[in-house]
């Protein structure tokens, strides 16, 4: 009788060696690795299907559409049928809620293996939910969660989270690398067969490095992950992944302890309302996805006690900042190198592209010399290292922006404001070609 092929996989990186070992050599972890069966499935002929590409029918089902708005837009136009979905985030952050919010739209499995049947009746409670479409389950294996979906047929299934399934035919505890791939597999394998939506919640520790989110990025269509300062009451619904729609979308929500309530005024997060003369305070336009979003870049420059200034940011790129104050110093004799410089941008947006550029250094000059920037004033702009201003993308959608939240005066490259008319943009458009031409022009 032959000898039974066996393999050696560490439950907690998935790696595979030909031996058992006390610790493993991939990622470090001690007493990990587990015998696994290593015979490969016998494959005939007869199973394997395949089908031309021109036979395939495109008439498949619409998008189902929740109606909360903002997760429809994440999304890209509401859920996909069949398309499994991962949303992520840092614990406490709101996933549950959101999970909830959405699942009470349709008939829908709801896996908690974290929370008991009692303490999702208490938030759908709390949420003013009835409930009478969600089917509860703290069924964690799953072969049984299979069995669920198959019996209940539901329209979507949620897994909360995915930390907390396993599968019997996978080595190791629930929560390890191997047992999140595997089931999450499995459960998408039943999902995209009998085309329901799928979503899988994970957790995200500090570090951002857990396995779960992280290992399932590139087996799910859809990766979401859900953002927000704990010290402020307003949420980030953001797509790193979408197979089905934009991945610069987001969607903003306030949490209430009614739950998530969609905002739909935008603006009113990242500028504020009320007219200010204080110097280091500018504003600027951001593309998000379909969106265009005001922020406002708040600056402090204060004189250093230390040999070497401090320069922090918050909201934007490090690098990005000591670059622009260089730029700065080189062609706008602002000279803060006996300067600390601190950056914030209001509301905790997060600004990933150089269209801000002009606004930052406008108000990093402007708390330098202590002098306000003119009211209803925008900044549209890349700085090179020669301190010229440069073009930016998708200028039309920024500056409408501009012009529908009321702003009368708008600094431009020069290329912008030649394309710039009367219909776009009522104000005064002033062209600029370098960052001290328009630092001299203010102040």
């Amino acid at each position: 009788m032959a000898k039974k092929k066996v393999a050696f996989v560490c439950v907690s990186c998935g790696a595979e060696s030909p031996k058992w070992s006390g610790r493993c050599v991939s990622c470090g972890e001690w007493n990990s690795i587990v015998e696994t069966d290593a015979e490969p499935k016998k494959i005939t002929a007869e199973n394997i299907s395949f089908t031309k590409l021109s036979d395939i029918s495109t008439d498949s089902r619409k998008r189902i559409i929740t109606g909360i708005n903002e997760f429809d837009l994440v999304c890209g136009g509401g859920i996909v049928p069949g398309a499994v979905t991962l949303i992520g985030g840092e614990p406490g952050i709101g996933k549950s809620t959101l999970a909830l919010q959405v699942a009470s739209k349709m008939k829908t499995l709801y896996v908690s293996g974290e929370e008991s049947p009692q303490q999702i009746k208490h938030r759908a409670e709390r949420l003013k939910i009835s409930g009478s479409n969600i089917t509860m389950t703290s069924n964690t294996i799953v072969e049984e969660i299979a069995d669920i979906i198959m019996k209940d047929k539901p329209e979507c299934v949620f897994i909360d989270s995915v930390q907390t399934i396993s599968s019997i035919s996978c080595q190791g505890p629930a929560g390890s690398v191997a047992q999140i791939r595997e089931s999450t597999l499995r459960l998408s394998e039943l999902a995209k067969k009998m085309d329901i939506p799928l979503f899988v919640i994970g957790h995200i520790n500090k570090e951002g490095s857990i396995a779960g989110p992280k290992v399932l990025e590139h087996v799910v269509d859809t990766v979401l992950y859900f953002e927000g300062d704990f010290t402020h009451d307003f949420r980030i619904l953001r797509a790193f992944k979408n197979r089905f729609g934009s991945v610069n979308e987001i969607g903003l929500f306030r949490m209430e302890s009614s739950g998530l309530i969609e905002i739909s005024d935008k603006n009113s997060i990242f500028l504020n309302p009320y007219s200010t003369e204080s110097p280091g305070t500018a504003v600027c336009a951001a593309i998000e996805g379909s969106r265009t979003i005001l922020f406002e870049v708040q600056s402090l420059v204060s004189f250093s006690s230390f040999s070497n200034p401090r320069r922090m940011a918050d909201g934007f790129d490090l690098n990005r900042l000591i670059l622009l104050i260089a730029v700065l110093e080189k062609h706008a004799a602002c000279k803060l190198s006996q300067f600390d410089v601190f950056l914030n941008v209001a509301g905790g947006f997060q600004i990933n592209e150089t269209a801000s550029d002009l606004a930052v250094a406008v108000s990093i000059a402007s708390s330098y010399k202590e002098k306000p920037i003119p009211e209803k004033t925008g900044f549209l702009g890349e700085i090179s290292l020669s301190g010229e201003i440069r073009p930016v993308s998708q200028a039309l959608r920024r500056i409408q922006e501009f012009e529908r939240n009321g702003f009368t005066k708008l600094f431009a490259s020069e290329k912008e404001s030649r394309e710039i008319s009367k219909s776009v943009f009522s104000g005064q458009v002033i062209p600029v070609r370098s960052v001290n031409r328009v630092i001299d022009f203010i102040f």
